[in-house]
């Protein structure tokens, strides 16, 4: 492919990530395949897939595999002795037909389990890079792990790849994949090590990983690594780590815990052509699963008696005669009658009707749905209806006034990705100036001159500009779309409103300092920014024409100090800055975060104070799909961090996310910072730029 070529391509390759279907387990869900490759061809339509670990659950397939082995040997109805029939066991010694014969047999069985996870494994295609206007398949990788898979899914992989075209089986344990045209290199890892001690955080075995990978390899470092098996979605930015990283939710109903399993779904990473940071997209399947019984169509010939019991059945997953009775209130002689009718409905599929039939189980006298044909055969469904949508763009520890804080990334880049990435909400986590306790200013990490009234101000101009520029901007492009001259004051509002980003604050510890001096922390930087805002944005609307609009009533919408608020969509975001320390396990503080918030009715939490990024999910029984991001510093380290060997995320954090009645279906997530960072501000300079008029010799600093 030449240079030009390249040029030609306009589209982010995108690349489908996924984790332990866990075939021959039972959590496995064919239904939950199918979601899979529907969000990787409809939703997304990737270039590549992965499969990170867990083709087949190596646990339960071993067991089949010594059922289907000893069955075998029964029917033989021969022992090692007299193998010697079998013409071509003749030439082994007799000790070593027996084991030849259980080697065919789970040959046998592991190439049908191949067959059909060949059948159940959907092929697709998708746009080709290069020309949009045609369509090829898309592979699926599978990379094993020894850990989940075993031996025996390696086999299986292999054997799959021979079946199928579209399927390449790479190395067991993790291989490097490059993404062509963005030119980028991931890593994707599966666990080796079969031990796992269960863990409160999701981090820890997912860094676990790659810090041994690390420790063995003599390869060069990729862009990204990519973590699979653990059932966590973790995006982790370089920065407080030398590496960065995402972990995968698994693609199976869990059913038993190894690490810290929570995550069910599945992921795509965008790769931006521009070189920027990747987009890591999670898709909640759990949801799905959770209900998973609610598919379950009753056929059509049922009774209304027999739609009751399939319907308690489906809310409780399993009935007795004694449960039907009294949920029901009728005689047990009857319920048995018409359960053992249902008994006779066998089971099928077809659109829009999945019936699974009923079986007992004698012992406990339990009716429950045939669950190896849900598993099998039940199918989900996404829905067709349109998603509430919300984007927000978020920065914290901000530290105006500080000589460590880089402006220039704060108004160049905070305003581009506002813009850019469409959000219409932005946060700031606390922190919003730098403070004077600890003598800031006598040890010189402030900028010449500024005490707490003046830092105020600087935060409100700061934050005031990029929030002015993007209205302009969007103004500009709300005006050129409609005819202004026959404008109806309301229209213009609504106009004006939607131009200007919502702005959400909190008070951080260093904003606090200053209570212990009997002051309101941020009044002053609240009543400038609004003024600020206020006199620029009615300038910027005389200079086009528009005058006698109050806009008072839209400020005070739009900038608020909240530590709760509701997104248009409905979700419940808390917006913290905890008093406390970074923690090792990087996970930690995020998760508490999370807890803190649900305890709250919050799904979205985003948090600041570390000085460090990552974007963390977890499912909640009650509230469904719930992310935490925690955010970095606009600054690029401090004496306090540098002192104690410390490293820190520089950037501000990105969310996207899609909803339908209070539950998460997807959420996008991005951290962008400043790669090179910049030396600080050098008071020293300041001072020489004052003295410089008076022609003064400057002052020289000791390097």
């Amino acid at each position: 492919m030449t240079e030009n070529d390249k040029n030609l391509v306009k589209i982010n390759p995108k690349v489908g990530l996924f984790s332990r279907i866990d075939y021959g387990s039972s959590g496995f869900r064919k239904a939950l395949v199918n979601i899979a490759f529907e969000v990787f061809s409809k939703w997304e339509k990737t270039n590549f897939n992965v499969l990170v670990g867990g083709l087949v659950s190596h646990k339960s397939l071993s067991e089949k595999v010594k059922g289907f082995i000893k069955a075998g040997i029964r029917r033989d109805k021969i022992s090692k002795k007299n193998y010697a029939k079998f013409e071509r066991f003749k030439h082994l010694l007799p000790s070593e037909r027996l084991a030849a014969r259980k080697g065919e047999l789970e040959t046998l069985f592991l190439k049908r389990c191949a067959k059909e996870l060949s059948i159940l494994l959907p092929k697709i295609s998708s746009p080709d890079l290069e020309d949009p206007t045609k369509t090829k398949d898309v592979d699926l990788f599978i990379t094993t792990s020894p850990a989940f898979d075993g031996v025996l899914g390696e086999t299986v992989a292999q054997y799959l790849a021979e079946l199928r075209s579209d399927i390449r089986g790479w190395n067991a344990g993790g291989d490097r994949f490059l993404v062509k045209y963005a030119d980028k290199l991931f890593w994707a890892l599966a666990p080796e090590k079969a031990v796992w001690m269960r863990n409160d955080y999701y981090s820890t075995a997912v860094e676990r990983v790659i810090k041994d990978k690390i420790k063995r390899t003599s390869q060069s470092s990729p862009d990204l690594f990519v973590v699979g098996c653990f059932g966590s979605s973790i995006n982790k930015p370089k920065g407080e780590l030398p590496y960065r990283y995402v972990s995968l939710p698994v693609c199976h109903r869990l059913e038993e815990t190894r690490v810290a399993e929570n995550q069910i779904g599945v992921s795509v990473v965008e790769f931006p052509l521009d070189g920027s940071s990747h987009l890591f997209r999670t898709y909640n399947l759990k949801d799905l699963v959770a209900r998973e019984l609610n598919f379950i169509i009753a056929p059509d010939e049922v009774s209304d008696l027999q739609k009751k019991m399939i319907e308690v059945i489906k809310s409780r997953g399993v009935a007795t005669p004694g449960i039907l009775k009294y949920l029901l209130s009728v005689s047990v002689e009857q319920i048995e009658k018409e359960l053992g009718k249902l008994m006779k409905q066998k089971p099928f599929s077809r659109k829009g009707q999945n019936w699974p039939g009923i079986i007992k189980q004698e012992a406990g006298k339990k009716y429950y749905f045939n669950l190896d044909w849900i598993r099998r055969h039940l199918q989900y469904s996404l829905s067709d209806d349109s998603w509430n949508e919300d984007r927000i763009v978020s920065f914290g520890c901000l530290h105006a006034g500080s000589v460590e804080t880089d402006y220039k990334f704060f108004v160049e880049e905070v305003t581009n990705k506002i813009l850019e990435l469409k959000a219409t909400i932005l946060v700031d986590a606390g922190d919003t100036k730098e403070g004077l306790k600890h003598n800031l200013d006598k040890k010189g990490e402030i900028i010449a001159g500024m005490n707490n009234t003046t830092q105020e101000k600087f935060a409100a101009h700061l934050i005031g500009s990029v929030i002015l520029e993007v209205f302009k901007k969007r103004l500009d492009s709300h005006l050129a779309s409609v005819n202004q001259d026959g404008l109806i004051p309301d229209r213009l509002h609504k106009i004006i409103s939607d131009s200007l980003v919502k702005f959400i604050y909190i008070l951080g510890n260093h904003d606090l300092w200053e209570t212990e001096e009997g002051h309101e922390p941020l009044e002053v930087f609240h009543l400038t920014l609004k003024n600020f805002l206020h006199e620029q944005m009615d300038a910027y609307l005389v200079s086009k024409n528009i005058s006698h609009l109050e806009v008072t009533n839209i400020l005070n919408e739009k900038v608020l100090r909240q530590e709760f608020f509701i997104l248009p969509s409905g979700l419940k975001i808390s917006v913290q800055h905890p008093h406390m320390a970074r923690a090792k396990t990087t996970s930690l503080r995020p998760q508490g975060m999370l807890d803190f918030g649900k305890r709250y009715g919050c799904q979205i939490v985003i948090g600041a104070n570390f000085h460090v990024s990552e974007n963390v999910e977890e499912w909640d029984m009650d509230l469904g799909q719930c992310v935490c991001q925690e955010l970095g510093t606009i600054k690029h380290g401090s004496n306090f961090e540098r002192r104690k060997s410390k490293m820190v995320d520089q950037g501000i954090g990105y969310l996207r996310i899609l909803s339908k009645d209070g539950r998460i279906f997807m959420t996008e997530s991005a951290f962008y910072g400043e790669p090179k960072p910049r030396p600080p501000i050098n008071n020293i300079d300041i001072i020489n730029a004052f003295i410089k008029n008076l022609g003064i010799v400057p002052i020289k600093d000791i390097n």
